[in-house]
């Protein structure tokens, strides 16, 4: 049996398909709703435990520049000492490693660790990272938001900054600073509650929330202090940074390399972009609620990520592979037996059957089941992507209304 279909026919059917699928059911596609806060209209999310390189990542800059002024100490942060590690390959604890180097020569910069992300228009929103520290003392590591307006006179900060020396086994508490550097080019805001963890036992997340008037800070979900003047109005960017001068603020330099390793960074927030993207802002999902992290963070538990595209290195069962193997083709290639298959275009748009026809100006594979129809693995896949927005009646509606073909069951 065989099946006579014009290949624009079929391009249509697939490509219209799957285009009113999406659009319909866009994820997140009205915002970010954050408990206490609002709905913010961006996310920016990167899950360190599994990105293969972050050299390669257009959302971060890596830096690699020297800062010359004596701190006591020179200042140098080095692209080298920004790695990826994630779980696929990981020795020691998976995720970004920011070290700083020691020891020193005479004369030498300290060597540091510092990134940005590349976006300029971040706002106010909701901003964390879980990390896990440094036990060598001697060093600061961060994350902050920066204000990037190159002609405002000051530059705002919102810092969340953790100090090595001051994380010691030798007391139950550990202080955790939260600073700002507000409108009017002071310390508008500082504080140093103490945690009852050491940021250097595991993975913990810390937290700024930034709205119009109001800054929140947060460990493990758990609110540790707000500030209410000099609060920034510009839009800015995220840095993390892991570093030392010797002063009296990191002290040190450390005696060895000292380790800040990162899981992920979580941001959603409003933009300085006002271009409208909600189309229905009461339909299912159209709305995501960012959950809490009220614990610390595990490698080996799942982690929420609410508009990440999975990493090449992660295990995700509802991803649909690049080549899409054929469901009706028993000679289909596994793991161990790679595809070998030759590209056989059909001469007359015929397909499947002894034959094994390709769909014709097909550029991926083969795509026609043996069963004599072209559609053999495409009309699984709508009613997959439909399904997991609970709206199969509107896969089986677009096959037979645009298509023409048999409905699925």
């Amino acid at each position: 049996m065989s099946a006579k279909w014009p290949s624009s026919q079929v391009l249509v059917a697939l490509s219209t398909a799957l285009f009113l699928v999406s659009s319909v059911f866009a994820k997140c596609e009205c915002g970010y709703a954050v408990k206490g806060q609002g709905t913010y209209t961006e996310a920016f999310e990167a899950d360190f435990f599994h990105q293969d390189d972050v050299a390669h990542d257009k959302d971060w800059d890596v830096s690699n520049y020297l800062i010359e002024e004596k701190r006591p100490f020179t200042m140098k942060y080095d692209r080298k000492n920004v790695i990826s590690n994630p779980i696929s390959r990981s020795s020691g604890d998976p995720g970004l490693q920011l070290f700083v180097r020691g020891p020193t020569a005479d004369n030498a910069p300290v060597s540091t660790a510092e990134l940005m992300t590349t976006r300029r228009d971040m706002h106010y929103g909701s901003y964390r990272v879980a990390l896990k520290y440094t036990q060598e003392p001697g060093t600061c590591g961060s994350m902050f938001w920066l204000e990037t307006n190159t002609a405002a006179l000051s530059k705002q900060e919102i810092d969340i900054e953790l100090l090595s020396f001051k994380d010691t086994t030798s007391s139950p508490d550990t202080p955790i600073n939260f600073v700002l550097h507000g409108t009017d080019d002071n310390n508008t805001g500082f504080a140093s509650p103490n945690v009852t963890f050491h940021p250097s036992d595991g993975f913990h997340e810390y937290r700024f929330d930034w709205s119009p008037g109001k800054i929140d800070f947060y460990t493990d979900g758990q609110r540790r202090g707000t500030f209410t003047k000099g609060i920034p109005t510009n839009p800015g960017s995220i840095l993390l940074n892991h570093w030392s001068s010797g002063n009296s603020w990191t002290n040190g330099p450390p005696v060895k390399d000292a380790l800040m390793t990162v899981a992920y960074v979580k941001a959603y927030f409003n933009t300085t972009n006002t271009a409208a993207k909600c189309i229905d802002p009461e339909a299912d999902g159209a709305v995501c609620e960012v959950p809490d992290q009220t614990g610390p963070i595990s490698p080996d538990k799942a982690t929420t990520f609410l508009n990440l595209n999975p990493p090449s290195d992660s295990q995700d069962t509802d991803a649909v592979p690049v080549n899409p193997p054929n469901p009706f083709d028993t000679n289909t290639p596994t793991d161990d037996q790679p595809n070998t298959h030759v590209p056989n275009p059909s001469p007359d748009n015929t397909c499947g059957g002894d034959r094994r026809y390709d769909c014709l100006a097909n550029t991926v594979g083969e795509c026609c089941s043996s069963h004599g129809y072209w559609y053999g693995y495409y009309v699984d896949l709508v009613p997959r992507i439909a399904a997991k927005a609970a709206s199969k009646h509107l896969a089986n509606a677009i096959l037979v209304l645009i298509a023409g073909l048999p409905e699925v069951v």
